[in-house]
């Protein structure tokens, strides 16, 4: 015989009696047969205990998740890092054309620090094309380590180098700023926007390169040249 809780089995006799009464003239339960089949029916419920979920779900802690990693630093911040008060550049009039000296990881230490050195006098903008061993950490050491407390503003723009068709470094550049940012098609600022010089020379030679050869351009040249020779004895 199937084993089944007392509950099941006496409310399936219940069932068949009262449905028997729609065939047959059976005799109704008494009131006294009622309470004690709901009473046995009750305390079979009660020894089946409360019922649970074969699988429950399980709701996973959050103390337990791994904490996010720390945000990594925009490449724009560390350029700002080198970004100083009082840099020269604060000294510049804003109608002056910007002065930018594109390099790169690559070139030798000693040429790298010497336009460091320069740009501290001359105000001169460092532009960098990307990461160094494409490390955003290794990057800002590197830049650490070359600038160090110099009053330098370095920037990693990419962009640049096609906006003035910088093919090699180090190269010197002096644009109108204005008239630079309008790129056309082929993503290259207009020619009368900025002249370059190209070569691993000092600022002092390009600048003084440009004033002579590049009348548009001599004043700007003028300005810079001079702040890079500092003040007369």
């Amino acid at each position: 015989m199937n084993q089944y809780p007392c509950g099941v089995l006496i409310a399936a006799s219940i069932a068949c009696s009262v449905s028997s009464i729609a065939w047959a003239q059976a005799v109704l339960p008494s009131d006294g047969d009622m309470r004690v089949a709901r009473q046995r029916m009750e305390e079979a419920l009660k020894g089946m205990g409360p019922a649970r979920i074969a699988n429950p779900l399980s709701v996973p802690k959050t103390d337990a998740l791994p904490k996010p990693v720390a945000k990594s630093p925009d490449i724009s911040q560390i350029a700002e890092s080198y970004r100083h008060a009082s840099s020269p550049r604060s000294e510049i009039p804003s109608d002056i054309p910007e002065l930018m000296v594109f390099v790169s990881f690559s070139m030798p230490k000693e040429a790298l620090e010497r336009i460091v050195a320069q740009s501290e006098k001359s105000g001169a903008v460092l532009v960098l094309r990307g990461l160094k061993g494409n490390s955003l950490s290794r990057m800002g050491e590197e830049l650490a380590a070359l600038v160090g407390k110099r009053n330098v503003t370095a920037i990693i723009h990419p962009p640049a180098f096609k906006q003035f068709k910088v093919a090699q470094v180090p190269a010197l550049v002096i644009a109108r700023s204005g008239q630079a940012t309008k790129i056309g098609e082929d993503g290259c600022a207009a020619p009368a926007s900025y002249i370059k010089v190209d070569g691993d020379v000092g600022q002092d030679y390009a600048l003084d390169l440009i004033e002579r050869q590049a009348p548009n351009w001599a004043e700007a040249a003028r300005r810079y040249a001079a702040r890079l020779a500092g003040p007369r004895p």
